[in-house]
């Protein structure tokens, strides 16, 4: 068991080495392209900002983007590691998959593997702030004071783990699915919860009650909207929300008080951040 673990974590290290070193095609290369679009979206808030009282280089802006390293690829070796473990209890002859939409075109599978996992996601954080115990991890990204790109990132490596299975899921029903298929679905995701999070004053019109945007974003970090349930709890999708009566619609006005009750009790620091939810001075769930 050991030796799969440290195979594992060495050969994910190493992955990412490459990356780093660019000895990966560019299409493979998330290091890169995460960079890269990071780059982009903070040229971006450099030239059109929403807060314009909000510096560029934001309160925790650094933490923030230590996190986004930390999380997208030292935290998610780590985890996939732990799994290759697991897997390594698993009978080989066991059966994961299950195949729903064999025979279905490329591009409905993409669409219904896309959808799939944007609802179990969607479901998973409505838990995330209903459950005083998880509520304990999510607190971590929601001590956001000020909003940014690299907000995205801010959240404990335990909510790897939480949403984990529901990507797992969605894989057992698309048995083969194509490597592209999760290339676009993981980069158009991540670009959407970039932008959710950074200081744009932007919203899709009438693809709002589809798509989430960083106005109807802000709101489910503002401390108003916290203490009273939270709202607007889409991750890429904003429909799940108009669906079930957690929505609440975006204006322009981006000067929010964010964060929680009690955030003061969270450490600044990066691994006192990370030990805070394991302690007994936790927040309570933001629906209570």
């Amino acid at each position: 068991m050991t030796d799969i673990l440290t195979k594992t974590l060495v050969g994910g290290f190493s992955w990412i080495a490459k990356q780093i070193a660019f000895q990966v095609p560019f299409e493979q290369n998330y290091f890169w392209m995460v960079t890269l679009l990071t780059a982009v979206i903070m040229v971006l808030e450099y030239c059109f900002p929403w807060r314009t009282k909000q510096s560029f280089f934001r309160k925790d802006w650094g933490l923030d983007l230590t996190y986004l390293y930390a999380n997208m690829f030292i935290f998610a070796v780590m985890l996939d590691g732990i799994y290759g473990l697991i897997e390594g209890l698993v009978p080989k002859d066991t059966v994961w998959t299950v195949n729903l939409l064999q025979g279905w075109g490329w591009g409905w599978q993409l669409l219904v593997f896309f959808v799939l996992q944007d609802f179990l996601q969607w479901s998973m954080h409505r838990l995330l702030h209903a459950s005083d115990w998880l509520w304990k991890f999510h607190q971590i990204h929601h001590s956001v004071e000020e909003m940014g790109v690299a907000a995205h990132f801010r959240y404990h490596w335990m909510e790897n783990i939480l949403y984990k299975p529901t990507k797992l899921a969605v894989l057992a029903v698309f048995a083969g699915v194509e490597p592209e298929m999760v290339i676009l679905v993981h980069m158009g995701t991540l670009m959407v919860g970039h932008l959710n999070h950074a200081n744009l004053n932007l919203d899709w019109g009438p693809f709002r009650y589809v798509f989430n945007s960083p106005r109807m974003h802000l709101l489910h970090h503002s401390a108003e909207h916290i203490r009273s349930g939270a709202v607007n709890f889409g991750l890429t999708l904003s429909c799940w929300d108009y669906v079930f009566g957690t929505a609440a619609d975006s204006n322009t006005d981006g000067e929010r008080s964010l964060g929680f009750d009690g955030m003061e009790s969270v450490p600044k620091a990066l691994m006192e951040q990370l030990l805070h939810p394991f302690g007994s001075q936790s927040s309570q769930s933001s629906s209570s």
